[in-house]
């Protein structure tokens, strides 16, 4: 079942940014609204320097040595 859903939801991304290179915005404000995708495109990115902050934040600032408390 988990692999079903699993199949399902990266299907269903992967439809949703390929229909984004079909639908353009009528009247777009900025020049990256032009870009198709890329939203989809600047999500993922996002998602993956929040990631690597915060694995660098804990790894420097939360994680202690094994004799820290001897």
């Amino acid at each position: 079942m988990l692999k079903i859903l699993k199949y399902l939801f990266f299907t269903s991304i992967g439809i949703l940014v390929l229909l984004g290179f079909f639908v353009v915005p009528e009247h777009p404000h900025f020049f990256w609204e032009k870009i198709p995708a890329f939203d989809a495109i600047f999500g993922f990115l996002g998602c993956i320097v929040i990631v690597l902050i915060a694995k660098s934040l804990g790894h420097y600032l939360l994680e202690k040595d094994e004799d820290y408390y001897d």
